[in-house]
C-alpha cells in the first residue's frame, strides 16, 4: 500500500512548474491513496478552492482524504469566519473529518481548525478516542490525519504543535493510531514518537509534510510530499521525502526513514547508506524565514 501524504499548497500561491511536476511524479508513484493535510487554499476564497478541487480531481483515480487548516478559513471576512468559517471548504470538498478504507489501511481526519484562533489548533481527547475507535480492527493500519502537527522539527516552531498535544498523542496511542499525518510548518518531520512522547504506552510515526506546490517554502525545505508504503506481511513501513528539484524541474525522492512495528509500538530503523546526492534530511541549522502560517 502506497500513500501520498501532501501538505499545505496553498492554492493561491501556487508554482504552475511545480504543480505540474506534482502532478507528473503522482502519475509515475501511482499511490494507492492521496491524503492532503490541510492549508487547501491561501486565502479561503472560492476561486482559491476552484483551483485546489481542480488539481485534486486531476490527481491519480484513487481515494483521496482532505483535513482543513487554519487557511482553509476566512480571514478577514469576519461574519463568515465567525458564522460559517468551513462554507468554502464544505462546498469544494465536503465534510471537514472524513474517513476512507482502502485494503487494510484505514485513514481519519481530524478537523483541528478554530474560528477564534488564526493559526493555533486544538482537538479534544474524547473525540480522538471517539472516531479512532470505529476502526480498531487490530489487523488494519490505522493513520489519523491532521493540520497541525504533534511536533515539530524545529524549536521556534513549538507554538505551532496542536494545543494540549500531550493528551491527544496519549489518545492517539491509546487507540492504536500507526502513523499520524500533518503539515502547517512546512518544514517536514519524519520520525517515531520514542523521543518525544517518551512515555506512550504505544509508539506511533510523525509524518510531517512540507509545503506542496506553494512559493511559501522555508530556507532548507523546498516544496516537498512524503510517500507512506505499508508492507503487510512485514508490518514494516518506510516514509520518503519527494523533494522538488528546481534544476531539473522535477520531484525526486530525497531522504527516507524505514520503522519496525515492536511490541510497543514503532521503532525508527538504523539509516541504510544513502545513494550519492541524497540529503541527510532537512538541515536543522539553517536560520528559518517567518512562520508560513503567520499571515
Amino acid at each position: 500500500m502506497k500513500i501520498a501524504h501532501l501538505s499545505d499548497p496553498h492554492f493561491g500561491t501556487e508554482v504552475p512548474a511545480v504543480v505540474t511536476a506534482l502532478q507528473a511524479a503522482l502519475s509515475d508513484i501511482r499511490p494507492d491513496m492521496i491524503v492532503v493535510s490541510g492549508d487547501i487554499t491561501q486565502r479561503a476564497r472560492a476561486a482559491q478552492f476552484a483551483a485546489a478541487a481542480a488539481f485534486i480531481d486531476s490527481l491519480p483515480p484513487v481515494p483521496k482524504l482532505l483535513v482543513p487548516g487554519n487557511h482553509d478559513l476566512p480571514l478577514f471576512n469576519l461574519p463568515l469566519r465567525l458564522l460559517l468559517p468551513d462554507h468554502g471548504y464544505r462546498s469544494a470538498f465536503g465534510t471537514t473529518e472524513q474517513e476512507r478504507i482502502a485494503g487494510r489501511v484505514s485513514v481519519i481526519g481530524f478537523d483541528a481548525t478554530l474560528r477564534l484562533r488564526h493559526t493555533r489548533g486544538s482537538l479534544r481527547p474524547d473525540h480522538v478516542r471517539l472516531r479512532m475507535a470505529a476502526s480498531a480492527d487490530p489487523s488494519r493500519w490505522r493513520i489519523a490525519v491532521v493540520h497541525q502537527p504533534l511536533h515539530t522539527l524545529l524549536d521556534e516552531d513549538r507554538d505551532e504543535c496542536l494545543i494540549g498535544t500531550a493528551a491527544i498523542a496519549d489518545a492517539l496511542a491509546a487507540c492504536g493510531a500507526d502513523v499520524v499525518l500533518s503539515g502547517h510548518v512546512h518544514m517536514p518531520l519524519l520520525a517515531d514518537t520514542r523521543a518525544i512522547f517518551a512515555g506512550l504506552p504505544r509508539h506511533f510515526v510523525l509524518s510531517g509534510a512540507g509545503t506542496a506546490v506553494s512559493w511559501r517554502t522555508r530556507p532548507g525545505a523546498p516544496n516537498s510530499f512524503n510517500l507512506l508504503q505499508l508492507d503487510d506481511a512485514t508490518r514494516r513501513m518506510t516514509l520518503t521525502l519527494h523533494a522538488f528539484d528546481a534544476a531539473t524541474q522535477v520531484f525526486r525522492p530525497d531522504y527516507a526513514r524505514a520503522f519496525a512495528l515492536q511490541a510497543d509500538g514503532w521503532l525508527t530503523e538504523p539509516a541504510a547508506p544513502r545513494p550519492s546526492g541524497l540529503s541527510s534530511g532537512p538541515n536543522t541549522r539553517q536560520r528559518t524565514a517567518r512562520h508560513p502560517s503567520a499571515g
